[in-house]
C-alpha cells in the first residue's frame, strides 16, 4: 500500500501555497526524452501523487489531456482551485493504481512522491499502462541552500534545525535526502539528470512558511506544542545573517533530481 501523509485540510491549504514549483526547463527535459523515441499523438499524461497539483500543471500545454491522481481529498481540492486549465482532470486515487485502460498513456510522472508508494505495485501499473516507448519520470527536490558567499553559517544554522525535527519526518524520508540514489527504475533505457535547479529570491518571512509545511516541523509540534521553535529559528537566522531586516532577501536554491526510464518491451 502507499502512505498517506499530507492529507490534512490545513495542511493541504499550506502545502499549496508554501512549496516549490518546478521550473519549465525540467518539464522540457522530460518531454525531449519522450521525444526521443515516442513518435505519436502527445494524448494522455498522467501524474501519479500530484498533491495540489505543482507539477500536473506544466504538463498541460503537451498533452490533449492530463490526469492528476491523489490519495488525498483535501491536496485535490486545493489543486482544482488553484489551477482552472480545461484540459487537467484531478480524481482520487491509491498511489500505487493507475485507473487507465491497458497502453494508453504516453507518459506517467511522479513528482515529491515516489518514495511514498510501493514501488513494485507501482511498476506493475506504470508498464500495463504504458504506451510502447513511453516514459516513466520520477523526480523531486532536495534540502534547499541559500546561496551567497557570506552565507555559510547561515546554511548551517538552517541545516541544523533540519536535523533537530528531521526525526519527526517519516522515515521514507530519506530517499529525498539521497536524491532517489536507492530508487531504481524497472526500465534498461533510463537515465538521471540533476542539472536544473530551483531559485526563488525569499524573504525570511516566505522561507519560514516554507518551513511549517514541513511534516517534520507538523509533527514536532504536535509533541512540543509549547515550543517556538520557528521563533527561535527566526532569530538565529537574523543573527547568522547580521541584521535585523527581515525582509532581507535570501536566494533560495533547490537542487533537483530526475530519473526517467523508456518502456521498449511489452
Amino acid at each position: 500500500m502507499s502512505k498517506r501523509f499530507f492529507e490534512g485540510a490545513q495542511h493541504a491549504a499550506r502545502y499549496a501555497v508554501t512549496r516549490p514549483t518546478y521550473p519549465p526547463e525540467l518539464m522540457t527535459k522530460i518531454i525531449n526524452f519522450l521525444s526521443m523515441k515516442y513518435k505519436n499523438v502527445f494524448d494522455y499524461a498522467a501524474d501519479i501523487g500530484c498533491g495540489s497539483g505543482q507539477s500536473t500543471e506544466l504538463l498541460s500545454p503537451y498533452f490533449q489531456k492530463v490526469y492528476g491522481y491523489d490519495v488525498s481529498e483535501n491536496q485535490l481540492k486545493e489543486a482544482k482551485k488553484k489551477n482552472k486549465l480545461s484540459n487537467i482532470e484531478y480524481k482520487v486515487s491509491s498511489n500505487n493504481a493507475i485507473p487507465h485502460e491497458n497502453k494508453s498513456l504516453c507518459l506517467i510522472t511522479a513528482a515529491q512522491a515516489a518514495h511514498w508508494f510501493d514501488l513494485k505495485e507501482f511498476y506493475s501499473e506504470v508498464h500495463r499502462t504504458l504506451k510502447p516507448m513511453g516514459v516513466l519520470a520520477v523526480y523531486g527536490y532536495a534540502f534547499p541552500q541559500i546561496v551567497g558567499k557570506d552565507y555559510s553559517q547561515v546554511n548551517e544554522t538552517f541545516q541544523n534545525f533540519y536535523q533537530k525535527v528531521r526525526p519527526y519526518f517519516p522515515p521514507d524520508r530519506i530517499h529525498i535526502d539521497n536524491k532517489y540514489a536507492n530508487i531504481i527504475l524497472p526500465y534498461e533505457e533510463k537515465i538521471r539528470d540533476e542539472s536544473v535547479r530551483i531559485h526563488y529570491d525569499w524573504n525570511l518571512d516566505r522561507l519560514l512558511a516554507y518551513v511549517t509545511s514541513w511534516s517534520g516541523y507538523i509533527r514536532y509540534m504536535e509533541k512540543y506544542p509549547n515550543k517556538d521553535i520557528l521563533s527561535d529559528l527566526r532569530q538565529d537566522l537574523l543573527k547568522m545573517m547580521k541584521t535585523k531586516d527581515e525582509n532581507n532577501i535570501l536566494k533560495m536554491e533547490f537542487p533537483t533530481f530526475i530519473l526517467l526510464g523508456r518502456k521498449t518491451t511489452e
